[in-house]
């Protein structure tokens, strides 16, 4: 590892990043004289280019500083409901991706429809999700929609996506019905929060239990009433029992969707109307199991409870608690337990990792001379949040998800802030209105996600809200290894527009954020 990183080029690479040396040593000083530090990384590195050799270094700077295990240095954390766990080296057949942790990038999704392919996709099922506008290369991604057999989209909305489907389940929103925090990765002590619905649901909506539970008992999935009855009093009398009544129902069933039995089951018998939560109960029994000690501490379970029972009181804990409770309270020494190595320890060599690193080469690093400029496609703003807020008036600052643009660069094109201007990669072609930001370096762009939607004006034509910027993002753009697509790296040209294109998109703009203020 020491010769892998001696063999760096530092020098090289501090030029093509604009950095001197001199801040690159101060840096690295304050590392190493700090009692403890924090690696704390976000989408700029993770999906920008070598995306997945970003993370393995993030790690090793984590691991070889010694900031690791340490009280205010990074940790692992304990799960409720792992979400991921390691891959057994699977690929996808038509496209031949690798899958990690029984996922698949959305940004293959064109090509795993696309492709001449006897495993491609035909259908598609597609929840909370707008791909249309959020995965990369929007014009193929519209295509293979169209060309889908079978295309079901179960939202709140009706998005670019649901538009092109056969089929829309309009579901609850998130104030209507029992949700909870999916991300728990807090350390020592790591929370998990089921919120009950405030609010009844709208006419002609369900919560996606609900829709499920249709959908299973049409494909005989799901038992009728009842056969669940004599589970359901089980339930009701005793945790144990109903334990051991579901062992046996599954074990004669094994056909049977286990999350929807609990729903119908378990999940009447809980407070508040969040029988959705009872699919966590047997996340609750796992987790006691794997981390005992880590649950007592959090949920204040005296010696009396015997460990059989720790996961039930836990569950039964996290069902009750509106405000969100502690699931897990570690002690610092045992964040090695997490290490799923025998011996518990970390592999800092991957090889593959180590051949990546020593091929990049810094005379590489800039823009094509075809397009000078390079877009961090999808940046946070004050005012922009996901594809769920479609109405143009939460934008209270920024309405149009304005391009953010160093003085100099604007100035060279010939415009001036907030005109409107065309910006082109090898796939496409949108026009944003501009932004001063000195804080950009010369050569780099940013656009916000969450914009993109077609909205109604006040006569009730559907108008776009500021730019689709996986309009310009190319899917084959990405990480050979994850797949990422490398959105904070994107390519472009800039070009004036003609002062009546301009005109069409000002007007646009005021139609759309008139029926805003209205």
């Amino acid at each position: 590892m020491r010769q892998a990183l001696l063999d760096i080029p530092v020098e090289e690479w501090a030029a093509a990043a604009d950095i001197s040396i001199a801040d690159l040593e101060r840096c690295a000083a304050m590392i190493a004289a700090a009692k403890a530090m924090v690696v704390r990384v976000e989408l700029g590195i993770q999906q920008g280019i070598n995306s997945t050799l970003n993370s393995y270094l993030e790690k090793l700077l984590i691991m070889l500083s010694g900031n690791f295990g340490r009280k205010g240095t990074n940790q692992l954390h304990s799960w409720l409901q792992p979400l991921w766990g390691n891959s057994p080296n699977q690929t996808f057949a038509p496209t031949g991706d690798a899958i990690i942790g029984g996922l698949l990038p959305p940004n293959i999704f064109p090509e795993a429809v696309l492709k001449d392919h006897p495993d491609r996709l035909r259908c598609a099922w597609i929840d909370s999700s707008n791909p249309a506008n959020t995965a990369a290369n929007t014009e193929a991604v519209e295509r293979a929609l169209r060309s889908l057999d079978l295309c079901v989209v179960v939202d709140v909305a009706m998005t670019e996506t649901a538009r092109l489907a056969h089929y829309v389940l309009p579901a609850s929103s998130q104030f209507e019905k029992t949700e909870f925090t999916l991300f728990n990765f807090e350390f020592p002590t790591n929370y998990f929060h089921v919120r009950a619905g405030v609010l009844p649901p709208l006419a002609g909506t369900l919560p996606e239990p609900q829709i499920y539970t249709r959908l299973a008992i049409a494909l005989g999935l799901l038992p009728g009433d009842n056969v669940l009855a004599p589970l359901r009093e089980a339930a009701r009398r005793s945790r144990a029992e109903f334990a051991i009544a579901f062992r046996a129902f599954i074990a004669e069933n094994p056909g049977a969707v286990a999350a929807l039995v609990l729903y119908h089951t378990l999940g009447q018998t809980l407070p508040d109307g969040t029988a959705a939560a009872a699919p966590l109960w047997g996340a609750a029994l796992a987790c006691a199991k794997r981390s005992p000690q880590a649950v007592r501490r959090a949920i204040g379970a005296s010696d009396e409870v015997a460990d059989h029972q720790l996961g039930d009181l836990l569950f039964d804990t996290i069902v009750a608690t509106r405000q969100g409770t502690a699931v897990t309270r570690h002690d610092y020494d045992e964040v090695w337990s997490l290490i799923s190595h025998s011996d518990r320890k970390v592999r800092l060599v991957v090889p593959q990792m180590l051949d990546w690193l020593a091929r990049l080469d810094p005379r590489a690093a800039g823009a094509p001379k075809e397009f000078p400029f390079m877009l961090a496609a999808g940046g946070r703003r004050m005012f922009n949040a996901n594809q769920i807020f479609r109405d143009p008036a939460w934008r209270r600052e920024d309405p149009d998800g304005a391009m953010l643009i160093n003085s100099s660069d604007l100035n060279a094109l010939g415009a001036k802030d907030g005109d409107w201007i065309a910006v082109e990669s090898a796939v496409g072609r949108l026009v944003v209105r501009c932004k001063v930001d000195d804080a950009m370096r010369n050569g780099q762009l940013a656009l916000p996600h969450g914009y993109g939607q077609a909205y109604p004006t006040s006569d009730g034509e559907r108008l776009i809200n500021g730019p689709r910027i996986n309009l310009l993002t190319e899917s084959g753009n990405r990480d050979p290894i994850a797949g990422t697509t490398y959105h904070k790296n994107v390519a472009v040209r800039l070009a004036l527009v003609s002062a009546q294109e301009a005109a069409v998109y000002q007007s646009q703009s005021e139609r759309i954020h008139m029926r805003a203020a209205g």
